[in-house]
Protein backbone atom coordinates (compact mmCIF):
# COMPACT_ATOMS: atom_id res chain seq x y z
CA UNK A 1 0.00 0.00 0.00
CA UNK A 2 1.21 3.67 -0.71
CA UNK A 3 2.09 5.57 1.86
CA UNK A 4 0.76 8.76 2.24
CA UNK A 5 2.18 12.05 2.47
CA UNK A 6 2.33 11.93 6.41
CA UNK A 7 3.96 8.54 6.60
CA UNK A 8 6.31 9.86 4.14
CA UNK A 9 6.96 13.12 6.49
CA UNK A 10 7.44 10.57 9.52
CA UNK A 11 9.57 8.36 7.81
CA UNK A 12 11.79 11.31 6.51
CA UNK A 13 12.17 12.62 10.12
CA UNK A 14 13.42 9.68 11.43
CA UNK A 15 15.99 9.18 8.55
CA UNK A 16 17.24 13.05 9.80
CA UNK A 17 16.77 11.45 13.34
CA UNK A 18 19.54 8.88 12.48
CA UNK A 19 21.56 11.38 10.65
CA UNK A 20 21.98 13.57 13.80
CA UNK A 21 22.93 10.45 15.60
CA UNK A 22 19.20 10.79 17.32
CA UNK A 23 18.11 8.12 18.87
CA UNK A 24 14.26 9.29 20.50
CA UNK A 25 12.61 12.79 19.77
CA UNK A 26 9.64 14.40 21.51
CA UNK A 27 7.58 16.23 18.88
CA UNK A 28 5.53 18.76 20.92
CA UNK A 29 5.05 21.83 18.88
CA UNK A 30 1.26 21.97 17.14
CA UNK A 31 2.52 22.93 14.22
CA UNK A 32 5.15 19.92 13.89
CA UNK A 33 2.56 17.56 15.43
CA UNK A 34 0.19 19.06 12.77
CA UNK A 35 3.39 18.50 10.02
CA UNK A 36 3.69 14.73 10.76
CA UNK A 37 0.11 13.71 11.68
CA UNK A 38 -2.02 15.36 9.56
CA UNK A 39 -4.50 16.61 12.33
CA UNK A 40 -5.00 19.72 14.82
CA UNK A 41 -4.16 18.62 18.48
CA UNK A 42 -5.93 21.38 20.71
CA UNK A 43 -5.21 20.29 24.04
CA UNK A 44 -4.41 23.07 26.22
CA UNK A 45 -2.76 22.97 28.83
CA UNK A 46 -1.90 19.29 29.05
CA UNK A 47 0.64 17.45 27.41
CA UNK A 48 0.28 16.10 24.00
CA UNK A 49 3.71 14.96 22.47
CA UNK A 50 4.96 12.10 19.65
CA UNK A 51 7.43 10.31 20.59
CA UNK A 52 10.03 9.11 17.85
CA UNK A 53 11.94 5.91 18.18
CA UNK A 54 14.39 4.77 15.33
CA UNK A 55 13.67 1.38 16.82
CA UNK A 56 10.32 1.15 18.02
CA UNK A 57 6.58 2.68 16.81
CA UNK A 58 5.93 6.08 17.17
CA UNK A 59 3.56 6.78 19.81
CA UNK A 60 1.22 9.44 20.79
CA UNK A 61 0.60 10.82 24.54
CA UNK A 62 -2.85 12.77 24.64
CA UNK A 63 -5.05 13.51 27.52
CA UNK A 64 -8.25 10.77 27.02
CA UNK A 65 -10.44 13.80 26.81
CA UNK A 66 -8.58 14.51 23.31
CA UNK A 67 -9.36 10.79 22.48
CA UNK A 68 -11.34 12.06 18.97
CA UNK A 69 -8.27 14.29 18.06
CA UNK A 70 -5.76 11.35 18.21
CA UNK A 71 -4.93 10.01 14.43
CA UNK A 72 -6.46 6.70 13.37
CA UNK A 73 -2.88 4.91 12.23
CA UNK A 74 -1.53 1.57 12.32
CA UNK A 75 1.71 3.13 12.38
CA UNK A 76 1.03 5.19 15.58
CA UNK A 77 0.11 4.09 19.33
CA UNK A 78 -1.80 6.45 21.09
CA UNK A 79 -1.05 6.40 25.45
CA UNK A 80 -3.94 7.99 26.77
CA UNK A 81 -3.39 9.31 30.44
CA UNK A 82 -6.52 10.24 32.61
CA UNK A 83 -5.84 13.59 35.14
CA UNK A 84 -4.88 11.87 38.23
CA UNK A 85 -1.75 10.53 35.82
CA UNK A 86 1.68 11.49 35.77
CA UNK A 87 2.16 12.32 31.93
CA UNK A 88 5.94 12.79 32.18
CA UNK A 89 6.34 9.68 34.34
CA UNK A 90 4.19 7.95 31.78
CA UNK A 91 6.26 9.21 28.61
CA UNK A 92 9.19 8.37 30.77
CA UNK A 93 8.17 4.24 30.76
CA UNK A 94 8.99 4.55 26.77
CA UNK A 95 12.14 6.33 26.85
CA UNK A 96 15.19 5.07 26.97
CA UNK A 97 17.72 6.47 29.45
CA UNK A 98 20.81 5.54 27.69
CA UNK A 99 20.26 6.74 24.30
CA UNK A 100 19.98 10.15 22.88
CA UNK A 101 16.68 11.96 23.33
CA UNK A 102 16.29 15.18 21.20
CA UNK A 103 13.68 17.32 21.85
CA UNK A 104 11.73 19.83 19.78
CA UNK A 105 11.93 23.78 20.36
CA UNK A 106 8.60 24.27 21.63
CA UNK A 107 8.06 22.44 24.67
CA UNK A 108 7.35 23.82 27.69
CA UNK A 109 10.25 23.96 30.43
CA UNK A 110 8.14 22.69 33.45
CA UNK A 111 7.87 19.23 31.34
CA UNK A 112 11.65 19.64 30.31
CA UNK A 113 12.60 19.89 33.86
CA UNK A 114 10.71 17.03 35.04
CA UNK A 115 12.21 14.96 32.29
CA UNK A 116 15.68 16.20 33.19
CA UNK A 117 15.26 14.24 36.54
CA UNK A 118 14.40 11.12 35.02
CA UNK A 119 17.08 11.09 31.73
CA UNK A 120 20.45 12.23 31.95
CA UNK A 121 21.48 15.94 30.94
CA UNK A 122 24.19 14.35 28.96
CA UNK A 123 21.76 12.56 26.77
CA UNK A 124 19.32 15.51 25.54
CA UNK A 125 19.75 17.14 22.40
CA UNK A 126 18.02 20.49 21.02
CA UNK A 127 16.37 19.30 17.70
CA UNK A 128 15.46 21.13 15.10
CA UNK A 129 14.71 18.14 12.58
CA UNK A 130 10.96 18.77 12.21
CA UNK A 131 11.53 22.74 11.68
CA UNK A 132 14.50 21.61 9.21
CA UNK A 133 11.45 19.64 7.09
CA UNK A 134 9.28 22.06 6.99
CA UNK A 135 10.90 24.13 4.96
CA UNK A 136 11.20 22.13 2.14
CA UNK A 137 7.15 22.66 0.81
CA UNK A 138 5.66 19.78 -1.43
CA UNK A 139 3.98 20.45 -4.71
CA UNK A 140 0.42 20.25 -2.10
CA UNK A 141 1.62 22.37 -0.16
CA UNK A 142 2.85 25.24 -2.86
CA UNK A 143 -0.17 25.15 -4.62
CA UNK A 144 -1.88 25.56 -1.09
CA UNK A 145 0.22 28.69 -0.49
CA UNK A 146 -0.25 30.41 -4.26
CA UNK A 147 -3.94 30.17 -3.51
CA UNK A 148 -3.31 31.39 -0.31
CA UNK A 149 -1.37 34.31 -2.11
CA UNK A 150 -4.38 34.79 -4.27
CA UNK A 151 -6.51 35.53 -2.09
CA UNK A 152 -4.89 38.22 -0.05
CA UNK A 153 -4.25 39.68 -3.36
CA UNK A 154 -7.95 40.10 -3.97
CA UNK A 155 -8.59 41.14 -0.47
CA UNK A 156 -5.92 43.95 -1.05
CA UNK A 157 -7.16 45.04 -4.20
CA UNK A 158 -10.87 45.42 -2.78
CA UNK A 159 -9.11 47.47 0.03
CA UNK A 160 -8.03 49.88 -2.51
CA UNK A 161 -10.79 50.04 -4.55
CA UNK A 162 -13.33 49.99 -1.91
CA UNK A 163 -12.28 51.73 1.73
CA UNK A 164 -14.11 54.96 1.80
CA UNK A 165 -12.01 57.54 3.92
CA UNK A 166 -12.06 59.26 6.30
CA UNK A 167 -11.52 55.90 7.75
CA UNK A 168 -9.42 54.96 10.90
CA UNK A 169 -6.48 51.87 11.30
CA UNK A 170 -9.04 49.65 12.78
CA UNK A 171 -11.95 50.32 10.62
CA UNK A 172 -9.48 49.31 7.60
CA UNK A 173 -8.37 46.39 9.72
CA UNK A 174 -12.24 45.73 10.43
CA UNK A 175 -12.76 45.86 6.69
CA UNK A 176 -9.65 43.37 6.08
CA UNK A 177 -11.68 40.61 7.94
CA UNK A 178 -14.82 41.08 6.51
CA UNK A 179 -13.04 40.94 2.75
CA UNK A 180 -11.08 37.96 3.63
CA UNK A 181 -14.48 36.11 4.96
CA UNK A 182 -16.20 37.02 1.41
CA UNK A 183 -13.47 34.81 0.20
CA UNK A 184 -14.28 31.74 2.67
CA UNK A 185 -11.06 32.65 5.06
CA UNK A 186 -12.37 33.09 8.60
CA UNK A 187 -8.64 33.18 10.41
CA UNK A 188 -6.22 35.69 9.71
CA UNK A 189 -2.49 35.08 9.78
CA UNK A 190 -1.88 37.43 11.78
CA UNK A 191 -3.64 41.00 13.07
CA UNK A 192 -3.30 43.07 10.22
CA UNK A 193 -0.68 46.17 10.47
CA UNK A 194 -2.40 49.25 9.35
CA UNK A 195 -0.08 52.56 9.60
CA UNK A 196 -1.20 55.99 8.90
CA UNK A 197 1.20 58.58 8.20
CA UNK A 198 3.89 58.68 11.34
CA UNK A 199 2.86 55.24 12.22
CA UNK A 200 3.81 53.61 9.02
CA UNK A 201 7.42 54.07 10.56
CA UNK A 202 6.87 51.55 13.02
CA UNK A 203 7.70 47.80 11.15
CA UNK A 204 4.81 46.12 13.88
CA UNK A 205 2.50 49.30 14.83
CA UNK A 206 -0.10 48.05 16.58
CA UNK A 207 -3.59 49.31 15.04
CA UNK A 208 -5.32 52.22 16.63
CA UNK A 209 -7.91 54.72 16.35
CA UNK A 210 -5.87 57.37 14.26
CA UNK A 211 -7.61 58.99 11.38
CA UNK A 212 -6.31 58.84 7.79
CA UNK A 213 -5.51 62.65 6.96
CA UNK A 214 -4.57 63.56 2.99
CA UNK A 215 -0.88 63.76 1.82
CA UNK A 216 0.64 60.94 3.82
CA UNK A 217 1.24 57.17 3.19
CA UNK A 218 -0.82 54.19 4.45
CA UNK A 219 0.57 50.62 5.18
CA UNK A 220 -0.96 47.96 4.66
CA UNK A 221 0.45 44.20 6.16
CA UNK A 222 -1.82 41.28 6.53
CA UNK A 223 -2.78 37.42 5.51
CA UNK A 224 -5.21 35.17 5.58
CA UNK A 225 -5.32 31.14 6.44
CA UNK A 226 -6.36 28.86 3.48
CA UNK A 227 -5.96 25.18 4.38
CA UNK A 228 -3.81 25.79 6.94
CA UNK A 229 -1.62 27.76 5.47
CA UNK A 230 -0.33 31.58 5.82
CA UNK A 231 -0.56 34.43 3.46
CA UNK A 232 1.39 37.35 4.21
CA UNK A 233 1.62 40.70 1.61
CA UNK A 234 2.57 44.47 2.08
CA UNK A 235 1.81 47.38 0.28
CA UNK A 236 1.98 50.63 0.85
CA UNK A 237 0.15 53.77 -0.49
CA UNK A 238 -0.15 57.30 -0.71
CA UNK A 239 -3.60 58.93 0.08
CA UNK A 240 -3.41 62.25 -1.67
CA UNK A 241 -1.68 64.29 -4.64
CA UNK A 242 1.64 63.22 -6.13
CA UNK A 243 4.46 63.02 -3.55
CA UNK A 244 8.12 63.19 -5.44
CA UNK A 245 9.99 62.90 -1.97
CA UNK A 246 7.96 59.76 -0.99
CA UNK A 247 7.70 58.55 -4.96
CA UNK A 248 11.70 58.76 -4.83
CA UNK A 249 11.88 56.43 -1.79
CA UNK A 250 8.94 54.23 -2.69
CA UNK A 251 11.66 53.40 -6.15
CA UNK A 252 14.23 52.65 -3.65
CA UNK A 253 12.91 49.92 -1.92
CA UNK A 254 10.88 48.59 -5.06
CA UNK A 255 13.77 48.66 -6.94
CA UNK A 256 15.74 46.52 -4.21
CA UNK A 257 12.97 44.25 -3.80
CA UNK A 258 12.79 43.43 -7.32
CA UNK A 259 16.85 43.13 -7.16
CA UNK A 260 16.60 41.18 -4.51
CA UNK A 261 14.42 38.64 -6.09
CA UNK A 262 16.10 38.42 -9.21
CA UNK A 263 19.11 36.65 -7.48
CA UNK A 264 17.07 33.92 -5.72
CA UNK A 265 18.15 30.55 -7.08
CA UNK A 266 18.98 27.27 -5.06
CA UNK A 267 22.74 27.65 -3.51
CA UNK A 268 22.62 30.90 -3.11
CA UNK A 269 23.30 32.24 0.67
CA UNK A 270 20.18 33.88 2.16
CA UNK A 271 22.80 37.00 3.94
CA UNK A 272 23.64 37.71 0.12
CA UNK A 273 20.06 38.22 -0.43
CA UNK A 274 19.85 40.70 2.58
CA UNK A 275 23.06 41.68 1.87
CA UNK A 276 22.12 43.66 -1.23
CA UNK A 277 19.51 45.15 -0.14
CA UNK A 278 21.75 46.28 2.77
CA UNK A 279 24.01 47.59 0.23
CA UNK A 280 21.73 49.35 -2.01
CA UNK A 281 20.02 51.51 0.94
CA UNK A 282 23.69 52.13 2.02
CA UNK A 283 24.45 53.55 -1.47
CA UNK A 284 21.55 55.96 -0.82
CA UNK A 285 22.68 56.98 2.81
CA UNK A 286 19.22 54.99 4.29
CA UNK A 287 21.19 51.81 5.66
CA UNK A 288 20.21 52.93 9.28
CA UNK A 289 16.07 53.15 8.31
CA UNK A 290 16.13 48.82 7.52
CA UNK A 291 15.27 47.83 10.74
CA UNK A 292 14.33 44.52 10.57
CA UNK A 293 15.56 41.15 8.72
CA UNK A 294 14.87 40.80 4.92
CA UNK A 295 12.38 38.01 5.48
CA UNK A 296 10.85 34.73 6.88
CA UNK A 297 9.53 31.44 5.64
CA UNK A 298 6.05 30.54 5.92
CA UNK A 299 3.96 27.51 5.80
CA UNK A 300 1.61 26.48 8.26
CA UNK A 301 3.01 29.06 10.76
CA UNK A 302 3.37 33.17 9.91
CA UNK A 303 7.14 33.10 11.30
CA UNK A 304 9.37 29.56 10.50
CA UNK A 305 11.92 28.96 9.02
CA UNK A 306 14.26 29.88 6.87
CA UNK A 307 14.93 33.58 7.61
CA UNK A 308 16.96 35.87 5.48
CA UNK A 309 19.36 37.89 7.51
CA UNK A 310 22.92 39.16 7.60
CA UNK A 311 23.62 36.18 9.45
CA UNK A 312 22.36 33.19 8.10
CA UNK A 313 24.87 31.70 5.38
CA UNK A 314 22.35 28.22 4.98
CA UNK A 315 22.14 27.90 0.93
CA UNK A 316 18.73 28.71 -0.61
CA UNK A 317 17.27 24.99 -1.56
CA UNK A 318 14.53 24.22 -3.85
CA UNK A 319 10.78 24.27 -2.01
CA UNK A 320 11.50 27.16 0.23
CA UNK A 321 9.07 29.65 0.66
CA UNK A 322 9.63 33.02 2.58
CA UNK A 323 8.85 36.63 2.37
CA UNK A 324 11.35 39.58 0.96
CA UNK A 325 10.26 42.92 2.81
CA UNK A 326 12.47 45.54 2.72
CA UNK A 327 11.57 48.57 4.34
CA UNK A 328 12.67 52.15 4.81
CA UNK A 329 11.29 53.68 8.24
CA UNK A 330 12.25 57.25 8.72
CA UNK A 331 10.74 58.13 12.66
CA UNK A 332 8.28 60.96 12.90
CA UNK A 333 7.67 60.90 8.77
CA UNK A 334 6.79 57.71 7.32
CA UNK A 335 7.69 54.36 6.23
CA UNK A 336 7.91 51.85 2.69
CA UNK A 337 7.49 48.30 3.02
CA UNK A 338 6.76 46.15 0.03
CA UNK A 339 6.44 42.26 0.69
CA UNK A 340 5.95 39.14 -1.86
CA UNK A 341 5.94 35.27 -0.58
CA UNK A 342 8.16 33.89 -3.49
CA UNK A 343 8.79 30.18 -3.34
CA UNK A 344 12.28 28.38 -4.99
CA UNK A 345 11.48 26.43 -7.91
CA UNK A 346 12.95 25.44 -11.44
CA UNK A 347 16.44 26.53 -10.53
CA UNK A 348 15.20 30.16 -9.95
CA UNK A 349 12.27 31.58 -7.94
CA UNK A 350 8.05 32.07 -8.47
CA UNK A 351 6.59 35.51 -6.99
CA UNK A 352 3.26 34.35 -5.14
CA UNK A 353 2.02 37.53 -4.97
CA UNK A 354 -0.10 39.49 -8.08
CA UNK A 355 -0.67 42.67 -6.47
CA UNK A 356 0.70 45.75 -8.10
CA UNK A 357 4.14 47.24 -6.88
CA UNK A 358 3.94 50.45 -9.08
CA UNK A 359 3.12 53.73 -7.08
CA UNK A 360 -0.70 54.02 -6.19
CA UNK A 361 -2.47 57.28 -4.97
CA UNK A 362 -5.60 56.27 -3.52
CA UNK A 363 -8.38 58.38 -4.31
CA UNK A 364 -9.93 60.58 -1.77
CA UNK A 365 -12.96 59.08 -1.20
CA UNK A 366 -15.60 60.95 1.30
CA UNK A 367 -13.75 63.90 1.50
Amino acid sequence: MALNRFSIRRANCLNKMQDFGMDQLIVSSKYNLKYLLGTDLETGERMTVLLMSSDNKSKLFIHEMFFDQAPSSNEIEVVFYRDDMNPIQLLATSISKSRTLGIDLNWSSSYLLDILKIVPKSHIQKSTIVEQLREIKDEKEIETLRQSARIADAVMHQVVQLQYFPSTEREIAGTIRSFFAEHGINELSFKPIIGFGKNSANPHHTISDQISYPDEPILIDMGGLYNDYCSDITRTFFRGKVNSKYEDLYKIVKDLQMQAIEIIKPGVPFSEVDLLIRKGFAKWGYEHYFIHRTGHGIGLELHEGPFIHGNNHELIKEGMAFSIEPGLYLPDHYGIRIEDIVVVKNGGCEVLNLFSKEVQYLELLGI
